[in-house]
């Protein structure tokens, strides 16, 4: 049987996935549980400057947030704080705690799969664009599912 999950990796021809999230309430810590307690690091905290945020479909000027990453070998794990603001971060820990967030997949044309997505009836929830492209979160959010986050860069940060 194949999930919505599967039917939209494949509908929209995307890569191997380069990315996991796990969303955190405090990224301090966190980053020290990773690197201390399960060898995992080391991060690097880049400063990532967004020119637009969207959520929901709706500006998000005032939202923060803090991220990490590191490398799992063919994959960057990201550690993710919400600060203030509204956010998909922020409503996801209000809703689930800290956990598992999405799978993101490396891609070279954000808008071209941002389009197909609008013709294909496909729920974009979160935008946010980087002089390098940007990123974009996907309601393939289904029971025990993961979102799924396109990201346009020039390359990984871990």
């Amino acid at each position: 049987m194949t999930s919505d999950h599967d039917k939209i990796i494949t509908t929209l021809n995307l890569p191997d996935a380069s990315q996991v999230c796990v969303v955190v309430r405090d990224l301090d810590k966190a980053i020290h549980h990773y690197e201390s307690v399960l060898g995992i690091g080391p991060f690097v905290r880049p400063e990532i400057p967004y020119q637009d945020k969207y959520y929901l479909g709706k500006p998000i000027p005032d939202s923060e947030w803090v991220m990490g990453f590191a490398s799992l070998g063919p994959v960057e794990l990201e550690l993710t704080q919400p600060v203030k603001g509204p956010s998909i971060y922020s409503d996801f820990i209000e809703q689930h705690g800290e956990g598992l967030h999405h799978i993101g997949f490396d891609i070279k044309d954000l808008d071209t799969r941002l389009e197909l997505c609008h013709r294909l009836g496909i729920e974009v929830l979160c935008i946010g664009r980087t002089p390098a492209g940007g990123f974009a979160h996907l309601n393939t959010h289904t029971e025990g599912d993961l979102l799924v986050e396109l990201i346009q860069r020039t390359a990984r940060r871990a």
